[in-house]
C-alpha cells in the first residue's frame, strides 16, 4: 500500500467542502475508462483519497491500497508532468504543486506491528474528514465501536484478502474489551453532488482491555485506516483517519 501527499499552494482562506468531491472526479476523468467503469460495477474501490487543509496549503491525498493502483498512481501523481490540478467548478480553480511525499506500508510492516507490536490498548485518533457508516440502509454518523472496527476490517479482507468475509467471532470480542473512552467531536455535513451524507470528525480515543493479541490487532487495524479511511465514502473523500503519537515504523515508512 501506498500513501501519496501532494502538497500544493492555497490562495484563499478555506477552500471548497467538496473539494475532495471534485478530486475524485478529476481522477476518474484520468482513470482508464474500463477500469472506472468496473469501479461503479462492483462497488470495489481499492484506493482512498481526502483533503487535509492546513493553514498555507492544502494536501491532496491518494491511497492505493492494492499493486494495481500503486502502479496507477505512480505514473499519474509522481509524474513531473503533473504540475497542479485544476478545477473548473472550485473557487480556487488552480493548486499549484509544491511538493510530493510517497509513505508505504506493506503487509510485512503490519504483520511485524502484530507479531512484535506490544500495543499499550490506548488508540488516539484524528478523525480528518466526517465518517460515516452505512448500516441496515442508513447513514450512522456516531462513534460505534461495531460500525468502526468492522469497516476497517471489511477494508482490509477486500483489499488483503480479497474477500469480504470477515471473522465474526472476532468482531464480538473487540467489541466487548474495546470502548470509546474521550472524544471531542462534531457532526459535519460532506457535500456530495447535489446531495451531503452527515458525518463525525474531531479526536477519537478507543481503550482496549482485552489481551495482548487483541491490543496489537487493533493497533495494526488502524494503522491499516491510516491509507484505507473507515466507513463510507472513503473514495470521495470521507473517513480520514490519523493515528497520534505512534512510531513511525509502526505506521509505514515516508520517503521524499
Amino acid at each position: 500500500m501506498k500513501q501519496y501527499v501532494l502538497t500544493c499552494a492555497k490562495t484563499i482562506p478555506r477552500t471548497d467542502r467538496k473539494l475532495a468531491v471534485f478530486l475524485n472526479g478529476w481522477l476518474m476523468e484520468h482513470l482508464d475508462s474500463d477500469l472506472v467503469e468496473r469501479f461503479h460495477q462492483t462497488g470495489d474501490n481499492p484506493f482512498s483519497i481526502y483533503i487535509d487543509e492546513q493553514p498555507t496549503m492544502v494536501n491532496m491525498v491518494f491511497n492505493a491500497l492494492d499493486i494495481e493502483m500503486e502502479t496507477i498512481f505512480d505514473e499519474l501523481l509522481l509524474n513531473p508532468n503533473l504540475q497542479k490540478f485544476e478545477f473548473v467548478s472550485a473557487t480556487q480553480k488552480e493548486f499549484v504543486i509544491l511538493n510530493r511525499t510517497v509513505r508505504i506500508l506493506t503487509e510485512k510492516d503490519l504483520s511485524r506491528q502484530f507479531y512484535q507490536g506490544g500495543a499499550e490498548g490506548w488508540y488516539d485518533l484524528k478523525i480528518i474528514s466526517p465518517i460515516t457508516f452505512k448500516s441496515q440502509g442508513y447513514y450512522q454518523f456516531m462513534p460505534d465501536v461495531r460500525l468502526f472496527f468492522q469497516s476497517l476490517m471489511r477494508k482490509y479482507n477486500q483489499a488483503i484478502e480479497k474477500s469480504e468475509q470477515i471473522d465474526i467471532d472476532l468482531l464480538d470480542e473487540i467489541c466487548k474489551k474495546t470502548q470509546v473512552v474521550s472524544y471531542r467531536l462534531r457532526t459535519q455535513r460532506y457535500f456530495i453532488h447535489s446531495g451531503f451524507v452527515t458525518g463525525f470528525l474531531g479526536n477519537l480515543t478507543f481503550r482496549c482491555h482485552g489481551s495482548q493479541t487483541l491490543k496489537d490487532y487493533l493497533g495494526a487495524m488502524l494503522s491499516f485506516g491510516e491509507f484505507s479511511g473507515v466507513g463510507a465514502k472513503t473514495s470521495l473523500g470521507m473517513g480520514a483517519i490519523k493515528l497520534k503519537n505512534q512510531k513511525e515504523e509502526n505506521n509505514g515508512k515516508a520517503k521524499s
